[in-house]
């Protein structure tokens, strides 16, 4: 192997990784606000800009830029965070209980 497949093996390998932590903090709601998850996505944005011009020739480079755009997408969605805002809130068990016993 030369030295230059070596570095371009250890781009992807860094790129995947990142993308891998990035999903990783997404899957866990690390993400503090909508504004942190588009910065990162414009990050990704700019990696995915960088790895382009490789998506022709290997294999990798192509999977890893088209995680990278479901990655991208996946953070700019903003299901979770309605789902996140809107959770239900636990009902009282003794306001309801007391409401059952008034109306007995």
């Amino acid at each position: 192997m030369t030295d230059e497949t070596n570095v371009y093996g250890t781009v992807l390998t860094y790129f995947s990784n990142e993308f891998t932590t990035i999903k990783e903090r997404l899957k866990t709601g690390q993400f503090e606000n909508y504004r942190e998850r588009v910065v990162v996505s414009q990050l990704i944005s700019e990696a995915i800009n960088l790895l382009a011009p490789y998506v022709r020739s290997d294999a990798r480079t192509r999977i890893l830029v088209r995680d990278g755009e479901t990655l991208k997408k996946d953070l700019l969605s903003v299901r979770d965070l309605i789902t996140r805002k809107s959770s239900p809130r636990p009902e009282n068990p003794s306001l309801l209980k007391a409401l059952l016993d008034k109306k007995q």
